[in-house]
């Protein structure tokens, strides 16, 4: 996230993991005053599992509010979204706002270091009997080597809270590291490894997440 202030702007982050596949993610904001904007995202989930066989597939879109602090070294953006299609319900098909996404999203962006936090639960609205609900969480901390490369480590889970049938699982767990290079433009790449810790085995012992944003 830039921590910049200016009145509005505009990015795309295209992300892809080894557990739920790969989306793009579009970011937007708008400046109210200083220090505080008006935020709103899109996420397109492309991963066919999310629907029926590529359609019906999982949408989310969301509106919150950017906060900078005075230093410019912290930005924090709640936001409250919808999710769009048959995840969480498992209806069907499509229902429009399915669910509800109460999120946080913190950044700490200073000196030699760096530092990530989300948190996000997906609770289901129109369920017809076989309805779940999700908790997705991660925390990446980081040491930048120079102005262009950053290392540090990962973590990110996600899980269910709530199945209306069946046990609850641990859809994966990841623990490792990253790499991330940052372009004199504003665009970063981050690339994070390591093992899947989660005892539920619904995922692969191990785990990748590529991830860019890119300003327009």
């Amino acid at each position: 996230m830039n921590l910049s202030c200016s009145k509005t702007s505009f990015a795309i982050m295209p992300i892809h993991n080894s557990g739920a596949g790969f989306n793009n993610v579009f970011l937007g904001s708008y400046e109210l005053k200083p220090r505080k904007k008006l935020t709103f995202y899109s996420v397109f989930w492309v991963n066919p599992s999310f629907g029926n066989q590529g359609k019906d597939l999982f949408l989310e879109t969301g509106i919150g509010l950017g906060f900078v602090s005075k230093n410019k070294k912290w930005y924090f953006n709640p936001s409250i979204g919808f999710g769009h299609g048959k995840l969480l319900s498992q209806t069907a098909g499509t229902k429009i706002a399915e669910s509800i996404i109460p999120s946080i999203f913190l950044v700490h962006n200073s000196g030699r270091f760096e530092f990530e936090a989300y948190t996000a639960f997906y609770k289901s609205l129109r369920g017809e009997g076989n309805s779940q609900d999700l908790l997705l969480n991660w925390v990446i901390p980081g040491f930048k080597v120079n102005k262009h490369l950053s290392l540090g480590g990962f973590y990110e889970h996600l899980g269910q809270t709530r199945v209306d049938n069946g046990e609850k699982v641990t859809l994966y767990q990841f623990l490792g590291g990253y790499l991330k290079a940052t372009l004199n433009n504003g665009v970063w790449f981050r690339f994070a490894f390591g093992p899947n810790i989660s005892n539920d085995n619904v995922n692969a012992d191990e785990f990748y997440k590529i991830q860019a944003f890119i300003p327009i």
